[in-house]
């Protein structure tokens, strides 16, 4: 049977066929012959398969910042991931997630469904108090990228203290640090704690919340700049934090009559200012009060009045998050999508207990 699996059907048949399915069951297969095995180890397939699995609805992770349990959820199941290692911070992306240890200057790399880990990089000590991270794909140099952002203290004039924002980035092509420049003007910008990040993938810039504005980083220009954070007109105030919705930034707002809540994307980001594009008003009779996370395929994750809920804007639906504990306890909340990325250096390893 094994030395004539690839007889039956064309090879790009089996190929199409072998790329819509699940991580876990694509490490099983990976044995039936060498010729899948060919198949599932060729980058074309990864990237194939990567790209088919961006299009369903992404999985939840939540690490808890009580007890540093990391938590995957979806629609059907809530599974508890007993990490051995003192996690401080999470983020992802491609299907790799960064796990930062509480020092918040070691950091892993590491595919949950493979489970294949890499010390990634230790950064630089004396730069300040860590308060994010971010891990992105840079497609324009084939590089992954992760972004530490600190503030480090000082005393002004007056007694008073001021904090200033402190940004360095690894290069996981290079391996080397880069300490970017913040320009004297956003050096106390009020970046937020685990604050949402989203890559701009038509743009290449990354968006961040702040209070009153927002941060952008340009990864090719590795330029920061701030913009005036305007309201679109008849809304009241947001009810979201800065979304990734099908690769643009975008909010929920709440209209000004009460009436309803609409999303808008931010669009034309020119002259320190942002322009709002109205794309969907929210309809169904589900009340919801704050939109943390979009995961792809018409799914938010919202607080609603009798907790916390998936909520599917195109089908109307609603169901619980299966979670134990409150999203308010979670430390970090990103969205996950399975891969087959494996970094070089990358290892099995026993990560969970």
């Amino acid at each position: 049977m094994a030395s004539g699996c690839s007889y039956h059907f064309p090879q790009d048949l089996i190929f199409e066929i072998l790329s819509y399915l699940p991580v876990k069951s694509l490490l099983r297969f990976r044995s039936v012959c060498k010729s899948w095995l060919s198949i599932i180890s060729d980058q074309q397939f990864i990237d194939t398969h990567l790209t088919n699995s961006q299009k369903k609805p992404a999985t939840l992770v939540l690490l808890d910042r009580k007890f540093y349990h990391l938590y995957l959820d979806t629609l059907e199941e809530s599974v508890r991931l007993h990490v051995t290692l003192w996690v401080r911070w999470i983020c992802s992306c491609n299907g790799l997630v960064c796990l930062v240890e509480q020092c918040a200057n070691v950091v892993y790399l590491w595919n949950p469904l493979s489970r294949q880990l890499k010390k990634l990089c230790v950064f630089p000590e004396g730069r300040g108090e860590a308060i994010d991270f971010v891990f992105v794909y840079d497609s324009t140099c084939d590089d992954y990228k992760l972004l530490r952002f600190s503030v480090e203290f000082r005393l002004t004039f007056g007694a008073d203290y001021c904090d200033d924002l402190i940004a360095d980035m690894y290069s996981l092509k290079t391996g080397n640090f880069k300490e970017l420049k913040v320009p004297a003007d956003l050096g106390n910008i009020e970046l937020y704690t685990n604050s949402k990040c989203v890559h701009d993938l038509k743009t290449g810039v990354l968006y961040f919340e702040c209070a009153y504005e927002l941060l952008s980083f340009d990864l090719d220009k590795e330029v920061f700049r701030a913009y005036h954070y305007p309201l679109p007109e008849d809304v009241q105030y947001p009810i979201s934090d800065v979304l990734d919705f099908e690769g643009s930034a975008a909010v929920i707002f709440k209209a000004v009559d009460g009436s309803g809540l609409s999303l808008w994307t931010l669009d034309n980001v020119c002259d320190d200012k942002v322009a709002w594009t109205k794309k969907f008003n929210f309809e169904g009779d589900v009340k919801i009060d704050w939109v943390y996370i979009y995961l792809g395929a018409g799914q938010f994750v919202a607080k609603a009045d009798d907790g916390h809920i998936f909520y599917d804007y195109k089908k109307k639906d609603v169901k619980k998050l299966l979670s134990p504990a409150p999203v308010g306890w979670f430390s970090s909340l990103v969205k996950y999508t399975e891969s087959l990325v494996s970094p070089e250096g990358f290892q099995e390893f026993e990560l969970l207990k």
